[in-house]
């Protein structure tokens, strides 16, 4: 069967922590952002964390893509379907209002905190400067099995969202990284601005770039 996009549950969260986590791996910022070492319970509270916006924010849309034709569980000697997320997004959709100014994330242990705050808090900042009050749906997290990358799972969440906002007559807003910018572009959205942070007091070879993009409503 083909890829399917389908809302998460509070079973799919356990997932949803490792695929993020393998997502990021590899990534040449995360010993930066986030050298560790991390308290024993750091993915407990990271699924707290994804539990808590899933029940108590009533803007959140958390969805994953499923692959019906992954091997699954063995149970009495049968194979069946496998219902685990290869892709996860969290979709904030602001119908009556603007994200506005959102509470400043706290770094803890593990984290390095200065630099966290000049990326995620100079985001914060670029998200209220560029969306100026108005209502959007906003992609927070989009990330992808790196075992299950290149089959197109990024793109139908991204295309969930703009079905989404066609509904409201609202515009998508992203804050993309360098590797998905050109899947944002194919998917209609257009550069805002760019977030260059210099980290190389931290061992950065390169800057952090993220691109603020939006596709208007149509």
């Amino acid at each position: 069967m083909p890829l399917t996009v389908r809302p998460c549950t509070p079973h799919d969260l356990p997932r949803a922590v490792a695929v993020e986590k393998s997502a990021f791996a590899s990534n040449p910022f995360t010993p930066i952002l986030f050298p560790g070492p991390f308290p024993a319970d750091a993915l407990e509270f990271r699924l707290q964390e994804m539990a808590s916006q899933m029940t108590d924010d009533p803007t959140t849309r958390w969805l994953c893509v499923v692959d019906t034709d992954r091997p699954g569980p063995t149970e009495q000697g049968l194979r069946g379907e496998c219902d685990e997320g290869i892709a996860f997004a969290k979709w904030n959709l602001y119908i009556e209002s603007s994200p506005g100014a959102r509470p400043m994330r706290k770094f803890g242990e593990g984290c390095n905190v200065e630099a966290c705050e000049m990326v995620f808090g100079g985001l914060a900042r670029q998200r209220e400067r560029c969306l100026g009050g108005r209502r959007c749906l906003y992609l927070h997290i989009l990330v992808t099995d790196p075992a299950y990358g290149r089959r197109g799972a990024g793109g139908m969440l991204t295309q969930w969202g703009i079905d989404e906002a066609k509904k409201h007559n609202l515009p998508c807003y992203v804050e993309s990284s360098t590797v998905g910018h050109e899947l944002y572009k194919r998917l209609g959205f257009r550069d805002l601005e760019l977030h260059s942070v210099d980290l190389s007091r931290f061992g950065a070879t390169e800057p952090h770039e993220t691109w603020a993009m939006i596709r208007e409503a149509e």
